[in-house]
């Protein structure tokens, strides 16, 4: 993890973000704006870092892969249909330090049977500290409060653990299996009224 800019302590996400972010005890769900997937993608890690009032862990998102390809799919989706911005992605910020600790976001907002997918990732270094918990239950909260969305969905590889875990800590229920053209097979949970998506077994 990079060294957090001492300008960085202590600072709220950019006042230009137009989508308030989420407060739990230990967090703050900062909203990645386009602007900062921008900078992030064109390399300009100090401006992405102010943007959000974080540090970016060392590295992140890489030159290749997984997280640089989330990032490409959710501007996308953002420039195509602003309304969604609220629901996707978003920075897992520690607010005692201001460290960028992991992500979280919906796929998109609810469906038309009104469940919303949620994901969520905890950078290596700081897993196994209830993080990811925190946020997933930060945003099943919010959407509640201000969309009245009561029905969750996640997607979990079979080989996924701590995700597994996680997902019956939180309520979860299995209600059937998928296969996703990238990332094979995967075990799908609901949390609420299940809905149509899944293939039960």
């Amino acid at each position: 993890m990079e060294p957090c800019d001492a300008r960085l302590r202590g600072m709220a996400a950019t006042p230009t973000s137009s989508v308030p972010s989420i407060l739990s005890d230990r967090l703050e769900l900062v909203w990645l704006t386009p602007e900062f997937i921008e900078a992030v993608l064109d390399g300009r890690r100090t401006d992405a870092a102010t943007l959000i009032g974080a540090s970016l862990p060392s590295g992140w998102p890489g030159r290749g892969g997984r997280e640089r390809r989330i990032l490409r799919v959710r501007l996308k989706e953002m420039q195509d249909a602003p309304e969604s911005a609220a629901w996707l992605l978003r920075a897992v910020v520690r607010r005692d330090d201001r460290e960028f600790v992991g992500r979280v976001n919906f796929h998109n907002p609810p469906d038309e049977f009104g469940v919303a997918e949620l994901g969520y990732t905890v950078f290596e270094p700081h897993r196994r500290q209830g993080y990811a918990s925190e946020a997933a239950t930060a945003m099943m909260a919010w959407a509640r409060a201000e969309h009245g969305i009561h029905h969750f969905r996640l997607s979990i590889s079979p080989t996924n653990l701590p995700s597994l875990a996680l997902a019956a800590k939180l309520g979860f229920a299995r209600v059937g299996s998928r296969i996703d053209e990238i990332d094979g097979e995967e075990h799908v949970f609901e949390l609420g009224v299940p809905g149509p998506a899944a293939t039960h077994n």
